[in-house]
């Protein structure tokens, strides 16, 4: 068992207190725990979320942390792909911050593919069209 200590302030402290006088808990230890209990049940649950994985997978990026980045991108595309129904506004921000992460890490060729397997799924869709597009332009010559 691990022990935690934290500074409450005082406006928290007295709602702890008519929660525990109301009868909800039997003591201040016992409120914490279910309130950490609750906050790690909420993120656990969120961690499969494709909309917060992209969130955690941006904030890593502006961490400098690419590997974190693309490991959340592709844990929440693999879950989008899963779902009944696709959100293909989110699918296609995944995929622009999939691309990012992957020019950052200096890995343009697999940033192209990643470009093409989304115009697969997003065949009209201008962005997507306009990073290809973009890639493509910067390649060197002879590797067209």
């Amino acid at each position: 068992m691990t022990k935690v200590s934290a500074d409450i302030p005082n406006e928290l402290s007295r709602q702890i207190d008519r929660i525990i006088r109301d009868g909800w808990f039997p003591d201040q230890e016992s409120v914490v725990r279910e309130a950490l209990l609750q906050f790690v049940d909420a993120k656990s649950f969120l961690g499969d979320s494709p909309r917060m994985l992209h969130r955690f997978a941006a904030d890593a990026l502006n961490d400098s942390k690419p590997d974190v980045a693309l490991k959340f991108v592709t844990r929440a595309m693999s879950l989008l792909s899963q779902q009944k129904v696709t959100d293909f506004a989110l699918y296609q921000a995944l995929v622009e911050l999939r691309v990012q992460i992957l020019l950052v890490m200096g890995r343009e060729d697999d940033a192209l593919v990643s470009l093409e397997e989304a115009r697969e799924h997003l065949p009209n869709n201008p962005t997507i069209a306009k990073w290809i597009e973009k890639l493509e332009k910067n390649k060197p010559l002879g590797e067209a």
